[in-house]
């Protein structure tokens, strides 16, 4: 993650933030789950596609639950 310029957090080892200008992505990965939020879907999709061209990995559409939670 380091190497694609996400920062983790001091407080959590699943958090990843990625800032660049004013955009803002913030990435949790647990084992081998991952997801991507932020306010600009465009920049999130970009991010994202990084990640997916460093670790083999699909995407599967819009959450609707992540590690057992319901995503509303």
């Amino acid at each position: 993650m380091k190497k694609l310029g996400f920062e983790q957090l001091k407080t959590d080892a699943s958090l990843f933030i990625y800032k660049e200008g004013n955009h803002i992505v913030v990435a949790i990965i647990y084992v081998d789950n991952a997801f991507f939020c932020g306010p600009s879907k465009a920049f999130v999709e970009k991010v994202e596609a990084a990640f997916m061209k460093r670790w083999e990995c699909r995407d599967l559409g819009k959450a609707k639950e992540f590690l057992r939670m319901n995503i509303h």
